[in-house]
């Protein structure tokens, strides 16, 4: 976008303030049930590997879509309309889900919901559209806390509505959020700009075998793969087998999120002092070591502690990719960029249930850690290999 002569509107009801605020309502619709979804499916009847299955298909529409979406965002020049429909989607499949009564329907509710998240590549670039090319990497920062700020408030608040009320009103509140988020993104207004440069499918196509986005989607599959395997996949059934309820599984789930702000918020200090490559290879090994001695581990306070560690080198890690992708390519093909980025981290959010709910039919909850913690280090590999890769200052 040309910034020169944009004055850009500050007030409370600004198109910025209005998305940020849109992304925040739509983030919540999307994760205020999640805690206790596995433990939801496997009451209904979801043996281990099913579970798994369910929580996967989260990633599937993100897999298909997330492409597309940035496609079709660069190519019509708007991300507004992307919005809507994202918010749309999500009100659609919580509906779904607050109907379910059998695992196949929990499976189909929750796949939608993964539809609607293949939205947050128009709605995170079109929250950095406000922003001049400068500030693009605080835009990250700005719109990845309002995320983890809902995914806390969600994931915080789902244990107590479902011992409270039941965990269909978790779904209930997850449709008004969604309709709220709708309404938000509706009421923005989109900027309109001219590029310098008009966009290519075959600049598009090119991106595909950028070496320094396949490094950042690479590092995205492994980081998403031991976040959606344990934190929200076995890591509420291992506490549920403990005998902990679904409020504490909540609480324990949403602090690790918190932590994953705090991340968030230090990663651009970090980037600064120490670059990306030697950042995102020190935060692996306490999210590998954390993960590995959790399933040793009953007592709820040092459980807390070792997700709170996981939990802070995930969000120092993630930030600083999303960062990046607005930073380091044209922004014309930010969208695009983004599209393709969170398609393929989409594959770790598939494959850690999935690959980790066969894991523990067989074999026990335990080795879904074990596996975790191993697939945590390669992301300390793949920063060794890219160290000499130069990024923009």
């Amino acid at each position: 976008m040309n910034t020169k002569g944009v004055k850009i509107n500050k007030s409370f009801f600004s198109s910025e303030k209005l998305v940020i605020l849109g992304s925040t309502f739509w983030w919540f619709s999307l994760y205020v049930y999640v805690p206790i979804l596995p433990i939801f499916s496997k009451d209904l009847g979801a043996n281990l590997g099913f579970v798994g299955l369910i929580v996967a298909s989260y990633s599937i529409g993100q897999i298909l879509f997330r492409i597309p979406i940035g496609y079709l965002s660069d190519r019509l020049k708007s991300r507004k309309l992307f919005s809507v429909f994202a918010a749309l989607v999500s009100t659609l499949g919580s509906s779904f889900l607050f109907f379910a009564d059998q695992p196949n329907e929990v499976f189909i509710g929750r796949t939608i919901t993964g539809i609607s998240a293949a939205g947050w590549v128009a709605i995170s670039v079109y929250y950095s559209s406000f922003f001049s090319p400068k500030e693009r990497s605080k835009s990250s920062t700005y719109i990845l806390g309002s995320n983890t700020i809902s995914v806390f408030l969600g994931t915080f608040l789902s244990g107590f509505i479902s011992d409270l009320f039941g965990t269909n009103m978790c779904f209930l509140i997850s449709i008004l959020s969604g309709l709220m988020a709708t309404l938000l993104f509706i009421l923005s207004k989109e900027n309109k700009f001219k590029l310098e440069v008009e966009f290519s499918t075959s600049v598009f196509f090119k991106l595909m075998s950028n070496r320094l986005l396949i490094a950042f989607c690479v590092i995205g599959i492994f980081i998403q793969f031991v976040t959606f395997s344990t934190l929200f996949s076995f890591f509420p059934i291992y506490l549920n087998g403990l005998g902990y309820t679904d409020s504490i599984v909540g609480n324990v789930v949403s602090f690790s999120t918190l932590a994953s702000l705090a991340g968030t918020l230090m990663s651009p200090i970090l980037l600064r002092k120490f670059g990306f490559w030697k950042t995102a290879s020190a935060s692996s090994i306490p999210i590998a070591m954390s993960t590995l001695i959790t399933p040793f581990i009953e007592n709820l306070s040092v459980l807390i502690i070792m997700r709170l560690i996981a939990g802070f080198g995930v969000g120092i890690v993630f930030s600083s990719l999303m960062g990046l992708i607005v930073r380091e390519f044209q922004e014309n093909y930010q969208a695009s960029a983004m599209g393709i980025f969170q398609a393929i981290y989409a594959i770790g959010m598939f494959s850690g249930p999935l690959i980790s709910g066969i894991i523990a039919a067989n074999f026990g909850i335990s080795y879904v850690f074990v596996f975790s913690s191993l697939v945590s280090l390669m992301i300390f590999i793949v920063c060794i290999i890219m160290r000499t890769e130069k990024l923009t200052k």
